[in-house]
């Protein structure tokens, strides 16, 4: 995998792992004290930061790891969650969504990002509570003192002689759990830069074997570096809270080091290496283990102190060949305990003449073995033997690939339907009815798996409306409270299924719809208690299935829609006559809203007031074939119906004839087809009706709403062909020549200069190869 599909996994795993943590902090929220939701919550953010860690993306891993470091201090009790605690993570993971979006798009972090992380990460410390809150203080940077204050009671056992002028004393008090975070406390102080000393003394006394928990750290380090004071914070920039400083002064006497600090040092090393060879003694050991061990004897040889006794041993470790065996068996002869001043001189010659022998067959890398060296530079280490058998369940791929498929099918089922054409061809004009009936025996049988890969990668492009229902709960949460108002989101059903395009177009309308019910529906607690309701209020989203058809049911138990105020603003903003607007209905009054311009606001805010809002939830939802409707019953709520087609890959269509052409309208906008004599057609001026079943229906002629001059056909028995279709809560009758059937096609959406064609909802190929362009009546009318 190259470095820009390493790098496009990270941008799309880190979304993913953005909405899922934004989703766990609004549930933590609510319930504070569910354990399992902090738990899945830390490891959601621990699993970004360890992504980051990937690319030199600092600023981004900075604020990820200060809330990391957050939410671990209220995962394991020490720290109440609360409402301050809850804003700062959101803000932190809104800026770092701000700059997973810039690393998309441009490949990089924003030059300024360093000083906005550092903010971030610092309002998040800033509410870690207890010794960790004065670590964070103590770390900042701080003008050097001329005289340092007496020793810690921690460093009070630090030799003279390493209390040099301008060095540093730290206190590295590594968290229990530091190893499940992928830290790793011994590695980050003994690359101290400018290292001086490190001592090991354990953070609590040791457990007997028997209780003895391999997983939790129990070290606290001490260490004295002579490095610059900045260079030391960037070392330790990301466990500030786990360190504890002091500035050495000038003792009025350096002795020489006390040779028992250096026998003390070398006796913990003598034991670590014991220690590691016997790991390597057990039975089926990994090799990952066996090159973990190696890399520890190279540490333990270099901190024994003897540059001598490196130089020579270090290369002998570094060509030995993978295996414990062997690993083994160098520990037990080269133990640095054990080295005497001869032996150092012998393997010193030996490593010299391996080198020479080196440079001269540089060229020759036959049967060489590859070494912990190349290990890092990117050799793949031995298998040890548990490769993965069980194998991948889930697969990503990109939705431009299923896209791809999606159009492949649908070239498919376009050449599929020239059969049928083909067969009536062998038929009609060649004569061969044998060869026909093959045709249409061969057709069935292609048909069959088409329609089956159809299905099968349309169940692909399907997913839970839930994946934009996730979004809501911030929403809710941040204009609820900016309102001043009191309001939970209950949502049911996510788990129903669409289309991913439906599902997308859905995100735009019902962010409308949510800001409206918040702003304009639920009221503020004070006015809901005085009208005997609860102080908090209920926003209500639900999801189900009907046949073909998805339905999204938003509701509020607010104040419902004052019609007397929507039918005055209707008027006052030339919308309808005011005549008009006094015969209309509630019910009727309610759908004013839908109309371009309508608002209730009394003045413009981020909110409302600029009268954009239901009329674009409702072209939005038409755009797709859905249809939107309106209750809502004063002072008790209101409630908006969305009513969306399942998938928009493939649409099923009658096939009509008008003027000689040929054209096609979406089955579900077609309530009937009739046939009405012409006596039974009134003519009123220029319009027309007729009366089905007990309803008046007006007509109107295809030909006139295309702009074509020929009139409507008559069959012999002087009946008109009436195609009866559903505008909204209204029907109308296209009078049509002839009927032909219906069809499923892949709709194609106009392009080019056609795009801006009204009347038109674009185009199919159909089995002959002519392109039969498909209706929309909501526009022609």
């Amino acid at each position: 995998m190259n470095t820009s599909e390493l790098l496009d996994q990270f941008i799309q795993e880190a979304r993913e792992g953005l909405e899922t943590i934004g989703q766990r902090l609004l549930e933590v929220e609510r319930s504070p004290g569910d354990a399992e939701l902090l738990n899945d919550l830390f490891r959601q953010v621990h699993t970004l930061k360890g992504n980051c860690g990937l690319f030199d993306f600092k600023p981004l891993e900075t604020v990820v790891h200060a809330g990391e470091d957050l939410l671990d201090r209220v995962r394991n009790g020490s720290l109440a969650y609360s409402g301050a605690i809850a804003d700062a993570l959101l803000e932190a993971m809104d800026y770092t969504s701000e700059l997973i979006d810039t690393i998309a798009q441009d490949g990089a972090l924003p030059a300024g990002a360093a000083p906005r992380a550092q903010t971030l990460a610092a309002a998040l410390r800033q509410h870690l509570a207890g010794p960790a809150a004065a670590a964070v203080v103590a770390a900042a940077p701080a003008p050097a003192a001329v005289v340092a204050p007496p020793l810690p009671d921690w460093a009070a056992d630090l030799p003279p002689a390493l209390q040099l002028p301008g060095s540093t004393a730290l206190r590295y008090q590594p968290e229990a759990e530091c190893f499940f975070k992928g830290e790793d406390p011994w590695h980050l102080a003994r690359s101290t830069p400018g290292l001086r000393h490190l001592a090991v003394r354990p953070a609590a006394p040791w457990a007997t074997a028997e209780a003895f928990d391999c997983y939790r750290c129990n070290l606290d380090l001490l260490i004295v570096s002579d490095a610059p004071r900045a260079e030391l914070e960037a070392h330790f920039r990301y466990v500030p809270e786990q360190l504890q400083w002091h500035s050495l002064r000038m003792p009025a006497e350096a002795p020489a080091v006390v040779g028992a600090e250096l026998a003390y040092l070398r006796g913990r090393i003598a034991l670590a290496w014991d220690e590691q060879r016997a790991l390597l003694a057990r039975p089926g050991i990994a090799a990952g283990t066996v090159a973990a061990t190696r890399r520890v004897l190279a540490n333990l040889l270099q901190c024994w102190g003897d540059e001598a006794l490196y130089r020579a041993l270090h290369p002998t470790l570094e060509s030995l060949p993978p295996g414990a065996q062997a690993l083994a068996t160098w520990a037990l002869q080269h133990r640095p305990s054990d080295a005497t001043g001869a032996d150092i001189a012998q393997l010193a010659d030996a490593a010299s003449a391996a080198g020479q022998a080196d440079g001269d067959g540089a060229g020759d890398t036959t049967g060489t073995p590859a070494t912990v060296t190349d290990f890092k530079r990117g050799a793949t280490p031995p298998d040890d033997g548990g490769g993965n058998a069980g194998g991948h369940k889930v697969l990503k791929v990109g939705q431009d690939k299923i896209d791809r498929l999606m159009d492949l099918i649908g070239e498919m089922v376009v050449a599929k339907n020239a059969l049928p054409y083909l067969a009536q061809r062998a038929e009609d004009v060649f004569k061969q009815r044998e060869l026909a009936r093959e045709i249409k025996t061969q057709y069935s049988v292609i048909n069959r798996i088409a329609e089956d890969m159809q299905h099968a990668i349309m169940q692909v492009r399907m997913l839970p409306v839930g994946t934009i229902f996730q979004r809501f709960g911030r929403l809710v949460r941040d204009i609820s409270k900016k309102l001043g108002k009191d309001v939970q989101l209950v949502i049911e059903g996510e788990d129903t299924e669409a289309d991913k395009n439906v599902i997308e177009s859905l995100a735009d309308p019902l962010i409308h719809i949510l800001r409206n019910s918040l702003d304009h529906g639920i009221e503020l607690p004070a006015v809901r208690q005085a009208a005997g309701k609860p102080a908090q209020g209920t926003l209500r989203v639900s999801a189900r299935q009907e046949a073909d058809r998805v339905l999204l049911d938003i509701s509020d138990d607010g104040a419902g829609v004052d019609t007397e105020r929507v039918r005055a603003k209707a008027v006052e903003r030339g919308l309808i006559a005011a005549d008009r607007a006094g015969t209309l209905t509630d019910h009727e009054a309610v759908q004013l809203v839908f109309l371009p311009g309508f608002s209730t606001a009394e003045s413009i805010s981020d909110l409302s007031g600029r009268g954009v809002g239901m009329d674009v939830v409702r072209s939005a939802v038409e755009r797709i074939n859905g249809t939107v409707e309106l209750s809502s019953v004063r002072g008790q709520g209101t409630t908006i119906r969305l009513a969306l087609p399942l998938s928009m890959a493939v649409t099923n269509v009658m096939m009509i004839e008008t003027a000689g052409r040929r054209f096609g309208v979406p089955m579900d906008l077609i309530v009937e087809t009739v046939r009405v004599h012409a006596d039974d057609i009134h003519h009123f001026k220029s319009a027309m009706t007729t009366v089905l079943r007990g309803r008046i229906v007006p007509l109107r002629p295809l030909n006139a709403l295309l702009a074509l001059d020929e009139a409507a056909l008559r069959n012999g028995d002087g009946e008109h062909a009436v195609l009866v279709v559903r505008l909204g809560h209204e029907t109308l009758g296209l009078l049509v020549d002839d009927f032909h059937g219906t069809s499923d096609i892949i709709l194609k959406p106009l392009e080019g200069v056609l795009a801006g064609l009204t009347g038109f909802a674009g185009t199919a190929l159909m089995g002959d190869g002519s392109v039969l362009m498909i209706l929309n009546p909501k526009e022609l009318a």
